[in-house]
């Protein structure tokens, strides 16, 4: 399953866009702007987000988990131009692994 031209929303996990397709690719990303993991993953799940706005996109976690070890709730900072995919490990830990 996939979703294109997304539109990154919010200013903090409580309203950011929440993805839930296993392929997500952002076309708008404005400055500040960010997307949240889908809240019903199960562990074992992954999704893949690439942000081809124009500015860097805020990734959060769903509520109360983290991602590589980062504080809960903490976002990760996708760049213009990359993706990264995201995998749930546990209900409160997930993995990221950024392209280059």
């Amino acid at each position: 399953d996939v979703a294109t031209g997304l539109t990154a929303t919010g200013t903090v996990q409580a309203d950011a866009y929440e993805v839930t397709y296993a392929k997500n690719a952002f076309s708008t990303v404005a400055s500040g702007t960010g997307a949240v993991l889908d809240s019903d993953a199960a562990p074992g799940d992954s999704q893949m987000i690439y942000n081809g706005g124009a500015n860097a996109l805020r990734v959060y976690p769903p509520s109360g988990a983290a991602i590589n070890n980062l504080a809960a709730n903490a976002a990760v900072l996708v760049a213009r131009n990359t993706a990264c995919e995201f995998f749930c490990l546990t209900t409160t830990a997930w993995a990221a692994v950024l392209s280059a």
